[in-house]
């Protein structure tokens, strides 16, 4: 039995998911979707949010079951228990802090760019979604923005967030470590990484933004201003570095 990936494919959490199944050179065929049309992929599997593995023991419905799923094939958490504990603390963390808030002000950034949006969340999923979100893409975003709470408070609420936990990781950096846990790449660097994917854009993602020119001004300012910490190079190194190409062909 293939493994299937159900994704929406901007998704940074899906991100975290599919970087797993690259980095262990899982083969897997990718169904991507766009934000809210997923329901029609997930809800029939027994999921409702996205990533969602199809595996030959069952159905994994979170990033961090599909990360300790591919660990038992490839392992990406510390063997030391005590570094594999402070790995999975650390994952669970950026999981409930960073993922929400950098997604929040991802979408916050690109849903006003219509344009820009659709190419963005439109790469590898059918094109016929991209097709029927085109004339109704205000409902769209007006209804994401309504789910994700998408206010100019809530906006400031998240930047201070993200910023706190790169001062966290930069903090942690402070001691000259290559890796946030031990001495070789673990889940919390690829989770910090994944979900830290949508503020810094790394070349090395498997979804490719527009020039940077084209990108809304406050995402450009954004990026600039982690880029510059030791979290946000640690991200952009951790990709350059870590960051498994997928197989060509494994999207459907």
């Amino acid at each position: 039995m293939q493994l299937t990936l159900v994704t929406i494919p901007i998704s940074h959490f899906c991100e975290k998911a599919r970087w797993a199944l690259d980095l262990a050179h899982l083969s897997y065929v990718e169904h991507g979707s766009l934000p809210l049309v997923h329901w029609t992929k997930t809800r029939p599997l027994g999921g409702r949010s996205a990533p969602l593995l199809v595996t030959p023991e069952g159905v994994l419905t979170d990033s961090t079951d599909i990360l300790r799923w591919v660990d038992r094939r490839h392992a990406i958490y510390p063997i030391d228990a005590a570094e594999r504990s402070e790995a999975l603390a650390l994952e669970d963390h950026f999981d409930r802090v960073l993922g929400p808030h950098a997604r929040r002000i991802g979408y916050a950034y690109v849903l006003p760019h219509e344009r820009v949006a659709l190419q963005i969340v439109g790469q590898r999923t059918a094109s016929w979604q991209v097709r029927l979100a085109r004339p109704i893409f205000p409902i769209l975003a007006a209804i994401l923005m309504r789910a994700l709470k998408i206010t100019p408070a809530g906006v400031e609420r998240s930047l201070t967030v993200v910023r706190e936990v790169f001062a966290e990781v930069d903090r942690r950096l402070s001691d000259g470590r290559v890796y946030l846990v031990g001495d070789r790449f673990s889940a919390a660097d690829l989770t910090f990484a994944a979900l830290s994917g949508p503020l810094l854009v790394p070349p090395e993602h498997p979804i490719q933004w527009p020039p940077e020119a084209a990108w809304p001004t406050d995402l450009r300012t954004l990026r600039a201003e982690l880029v510059a910490t030791r979290a946000g190079q640690h991200v952009l190194r951790m990709y350059r570095e870590h960051r498994v190409a997928p197989i060509p062909g494994r999207s459907g």
